[in-house]
This record gives structure tokens, C-alpha cells and sequence, in this order.
């Protein structure tokens, strides 16, 4: 919710043409940010959390050729943006169009989409947010614990909390810059509107990168991506570390022996 402005910088700087942004605009679409930010974050650490349990157990046997930790980390992190999207796409198709200046504000956005579809029309774009936010999780949590290896196989010791949090910036940042094309037709997919005959310009994701990329150049598929690096590299930082401090705490609570315990 901090970084809201960054947000509403890269939405607007995606709309095709895009839209010049002053002080007063980056405050937009704060009040649905505000509102679905602590369920989806509750929702994608519950997942993620006990997807990476169930998992350890699951694999306490293999090695994976010295993968299972990036596997554990990948899938658990997958399932838990694809449970967070069950609240972050209603949120997106209430906080966007406000963003971009469609809605004067997250009432008429509701209203909109009523109008549009009744609750069907909420998850307008749901399949391109989850290619967006599945791959960055994973990619963000791999690079993650790529670029946090190398630090203690290097230093000799765990990365202090200052240099975790910098390695999940790095991480996010570097995921943030590869899903930015997906963005960009995520964004499209949730703000457009019938034309005079009732047809939609973007038809799905395939489509819609394609159009993009002829009608405006490939460079249009990197709009926003400045300001969404600047959003997802503290973002990952803070989450990340957030998740660290969060994991230690529960492991010393359930004490060593608690992978070990019989399950029903």
C-alpha cells in the first residue's frame, strides 16, 4: 500500500497512448488497494506456507538431483499467488479502472462491472494475472535463493537481515523486468471496453502481446516497467524477509523434531 503511487504510475503508463500522471493522480485506487492488500497477503502466505510443508514431508526422501529446494520453492510459492488472484483480480478490476481515470472512483467501479457482467465481469483478466503473478513468485523466490546461496557459498555465513532484504529486491526486480510484457496485457485486457460493434480489441493473452507488439512496437510491451521495479523490488524485499523471520519463528516453535511427527 506504501508504494500505491509507483502503482498507479505503471497503470497509467500502460494505457495504450498512455496518460500523463500528476501528484494528486498517484492517489488513485488507494481505497481498494487498502482493502484487498491484507486479504490476498494473508491468503498467499497461508498457501505458501503450508504448499512448502506439505512438500518437505512429501519429499524427505528424494534429493531431486539437489534441486528439491528450488522445486519446494517454485511450487509452493506458485500456489500461494494463485491464492492470492482469488482476491487481488477483483480487486485489480475495481482499483485499475479508477487508476486510469475510466471510474471516478471504486464505487462507480463497482457499479461498472455490474453493469458489465454482474460478478463474472470481477474476474475480467484472471488468467493473465495468474500468468503474471504465478511466474514472478516463482522467479522472485528462485532468484531469491539462487542469489542467497551464492552470498553464503561467498561471505562463508547467512546474509544478515540488511542483505536479505537486498537480495530479494534484486530478485523481485530481475522477475519484475522478465513479466512485464505479461503486465502490459494484463493491464489492456482489464480496462478495455466494446467498441461501436461490441467487439473487444484484446482477445486473450497470445493475442493481445501480438497487437501490441505490431500495432505499437515491441517496446510498448516494456510500458511500466520502471515504476513496476521500483514497486516489486522493495515489495519483494520486505515480503521476503518478512517470510524468513515469520518461517525461523515457526520451525523454533515446533521444535527439531517436528518434520518427523506422525500425520493422521
Amino acid at each position: 500500500t506504501l508504494l500505491h503511487p509507483l502503482d498507479t504510475i505503471r497503470t497509467r503508463r500502460q494505457v495504450k497512448g498512455g496518460l500523463p500522471t500528476s501528484a494528486l493522480d498517484t492517489s488513485k485506487g488507494l481505497i481498494p488497494q487498502m482493502a484487498g492488500a491484507m486479504p490476498a497477503g494473508a491468503l498467499q502466505f497461508m498457501a505458501y506456507e503450508n504448499s512448502k510443508e506439505k512438500l518437505q514431508l512429501l519429499l524427505k526422501n528424494h534429493t531431486l538431483g539437489g534441486l528439491k529446494p528450488h522445486v519446494i520453492e517454485i511450487a509452493s510459492s506458485s500456489l500461494g499467488a494463485a491464492a492470492a488472484s482469488l482476491v487481488r483480480v477483483p480487486q485489480e478490476r475495481i482499483k485499475q479502472p479508477v487508476q486510469a481515470d475510466i471510474y471516478p472512483n471504486f464505487m462507480a467501479a463497482i457499479a461498472g462491472n455490474m453493469n458489465e457482467g454482474g460478478l463474472p465481469a470481477f474476474f475480467t483478466g484472471f488468467t493473465a494475472t495468474i500468468m503474471r503473478d504465478v511466474p514472478w513468485n516463482a522467479l522472485s523466490f528462485t532468484f531469491f535463493n539462487i542469489f542467497k546461496m551464492i552470498y553464503e557459498q561467498m561471505q562463508n555465513k547467512a546474509p544478515a537481515q540488511r542483505d536479505t532484504m537486498a537480495l530479494a529486491a534484486l530478485g523481485g526486480t530481475l522477475a519484475a523486468v522478465i513479466m512485464t510484457p505479461v503486465d502490459v496485457v494484463k493491464t489492456r485486457l482489464m480496462l478495455q471496453k466494446p467498441d461501436e460493434n461490441g467487439e473487444l480489441a484484446y482477445k486473450g493473452i497470445a493475442q493481445a502481446l501480438g497487437k501490441i507488439a505490431l500495432e505499437e512496437g515491441p517496446g510498448a510491451l516494456l510500458k511500466g516497467v520502471t515504476p513496476r521495479c521500483l514497486y516489486l523490488g522493495p515489495l519483494a524485499s520486505i515480503t521476503f524477509s518478512f517470510y524468513e523471520r515469520i518461517g525461523k519463528s515457526i520451525l523454533l516453535k515446533r521444535g527439531p523434531d517436528w518434520c518427523r511427527s506422525s500425520r493422521a
